[in-house]
């Protein structure tokens, strides 16, 4: 009987425990909730009277003494009732866009009406600021303009890079990124996981986060769940990048991702390569005794991507170099040839070892390049004229302004003549004039709308409506020749296709109705990159507007559409040749 009881009271005083911890956990994810819902709705903080982070760090101590539901509802009303009075006008005077045309997909507020973890009295005031919500287009935290990068107002704390950022604003920090995503992310309702189960579930890895290394790796594991390769790029910004990926060490080889193996497609430094016994065409499988399938699974964690190609082909990028972790110069390897697996070690080597860096940039130097320095078209066969989208400005670098058009017109009537096309869109735009003005200037109809672009709605923040004005779409002021273009077009795409090269590819797809897309699945971050400051001198990164094709397909996360997928085999990339720009050759003179 007294084991019986013992066992009890142990059971009562766990469940006591996990009950408070999840009382702790509930009430920072509401008070995160409505600070944002605040921030961005109420016209006391939305104008800038109240400055939202002073807000936040004058009420977050009252959390502390709220030790049951009562008394944290309190804290709300304390909260809401110390900004500024509401105006009397309601919110739904001032808007001017119809029901339908708004994007509603990320809209959550069954939060702030019907969950019992808030009184009626809250959910009243909360009702009342959204009739009165702020709807005027200068919203203190909003971008003014759908294509501006930073998301205004907001402070970066530059603590000292070697302290631990204090609690409350380690705080503030996940209620800002609660913030961005719920308000500003358009693609919430696409991401794999559900944002407010990650949220509830790093409430309380950030408040037992004891150091600046590991502030910097929940940063980052919260930023993958995003599924967005534009959030990719944060993994820049940390202050101890190199102890989070121990990239230091670089293999004495070229290489890519394979069927879940490191393919190895070309070798750099000789006699490394040799002394591990590595050859061309060698598939690794194993790091350190880790699997190549487990390292990608751990480093999707901390880099976010849209989709699985992306993610394949940049942890794939040799100046990256993420998969070959390492503390030492040397570790163990598995490979695989021709089906007979070995092992050895694999000696590496470091930046600072100037003569084997010579040799890598030799290496990579001697690689072909189709991009060139004159104004004039690149052939690849006859009356096959090739576009680069990162090599077009050369077209224009040294014409006055007054003489670009009639250059460019030049140009394009004998773009027009030829036999075919091909635009490779496998880079970022150099110069985003050359399609959007001058080839829907010869080849474009009056209206040409290739995308439907959705921005922040200010009027309803958590919501997006698309572009009204056409100039976004096309040039204003241009008359298309809308010239019937009667050659073969194709479109290169793989995952280097991103953010402004998909929007461009969408255009050309558009313009030429006949192209044929082909390629490997593209970034799938259509749309304007966005930044956040958060505590530490940090900014996060993401995709900050939506973007659909005419008929509603999504291009986020997807990318752009394929007319022929094209993936090489293992035999046609050890070639090293460029098997797409092949294939665009071959159905070029096909007939």
């Amino acid at each position: 009987m007294r084991t019986i009881l013992l066992v009890s009271c142990c059971l009562l005083f766990a469940t006591s425990l996990f009950s408070q911890s999840d009382f702790e956990t509930k009430k920072k994810y509401y008070f995160f909730k409505t600070w944002n819902y605040l921030k961005y709705y109420h016209p006391g903080i939305a104008t800038g009277k109240v400055q939202a982070d002073s807000f936040f760090l004058c009420y977050w101590p009252l959390l502390s003494k709220a030790k049951d539901n009562k008394s944290f509802n309190k804290v709300l009303h304390q909260m809401t009732g110390a900004l500024p009075k509401l105006p009397s006008v309601d919110a739904a005077s001032s808007l001017s866009l119809s029901p339908e045309k708004i994007m509603k997909q990320n809209l959550d507020t069954a939060w702030c009406t019907s969950d019992p973890f808030l009184t009626p009295a809250i959910k009243k005031q909360f009702r009342q600021v959204f009739i009165h919500r702020y709807t005027d287009t200068g919203h203190y935290y909003l971008p003014e303009k759908n294509y501006t990068t930073d998301v205004p107002h907001e402070p970066a704390y530059p603590f000292a890079d070697t302290l631990n950022i204090p609690y409350e604003y380690r705080m503030l920090a996940l209620a800002k990124i609660q913030g961005a995503v719920d308000y500003l992310f358009p693609h919430k309702y696409i991401m794999d996981s559900n944002w407010n189960t990650v949220l509830l579930h790093f409430i309380t890895l950030f408040t037992n986060c004891d150091s600046r290394l590991q502030y910097e790796k929940l940063l980052l594991n919260i930023t993958a769940t995003f599924n967005d390769t534009h959030a990719w790029y944060f993994n820049e910004d940390m202050k101890n990048r190199r102890r989070i990926f121990r990239n230091t060490f670089y293999p004495p080889f070229e290489y890519q991702l394979f069927d879940n193996k490191i393919l190895v497609t070309g070798i750099i430094i000789e006699e490394l390569c040799s002394r591990a016994g590595i050859q061309k065409g060698d598939l690794i499988t194993s790091l350190d005794g880790i699997s190549i399938a487990e390292k990608i699974r751990e480093l999707s964690r901390l880099l976010s991507a849209s989709n699985t190609n992306v993610l394949w082909y940049r942890l794939g990028k040799y100046s990256d170099n993420f998969l070959f972790a390492a503390d030492k110069p040397s570790i163990s390897i598995q490979v695989d040839r021709a089906g007979r697996t070995s092992s050895s070690e694999l000696t590496l080597f470091q930046a600072r070892d100037t003569a084997l860096v010579r040799r890598l940039g030799k290496y990579f130097n001697a690689k072909p390049s189709l991009k060139r320095q004159d104004d004039q078209f690149t052939y690849l066969d006859s009356g096959v004229v090739y576009f680069n989208i990162n090599n077009t400005f050369r077209f224009i670098e040294h014409v006055p302004d007054e003489r670009v058009d009639a250059v460019m017109d030049s140009l394009l009537a004998l773009m027009a003549q030829s036999k075919a096309l091909i635009f490779d869109m496998r880079d970022y735009p150099d110069w985003p004039g050359f399609a959007f003005t001058y080839l829907y200037k010869k080849f474009g109809k009056k209206t040409n709308i290739y995308g439907w672009y959705y921005e922040v709605n200010k009027q309803y923040a958590g919501t997006y409506t698309p572009l009204k004005h056409t100039n976004d779409y096309f040039p204003p002021g241009v008359t298309p020749e809308n010239f019937p273009y009667k050659g073969k077009v194709f479109i290169i795409v793989n995952p280097v296709t991103r953010s402004m090269s998909e929007w461009h590819t969408m255009n050309l797809q558009k313009l030429f109705p006949n192209s044929i897309t082909i390629g490997q699945q593209t970034a799938g971050a259509d749309g304007d990159y966005k930044k956040m400051n958060l505590p530490g001198n940090y900014a996060i990164p993401f995709t900050g507007n939506a973007i659909f094709y005419p008929d509603g397909g999504q291009a986020q996360r997807v990318g752009v559409r394929i007319d022929k997928p094209i993936y090489p085999t293992m035999k046609e990339i050890l070639t090293g040749e460029d098997l797409l720009l092949n294939k665009a050759l071959q159905l070029i003179n096909e007939r």
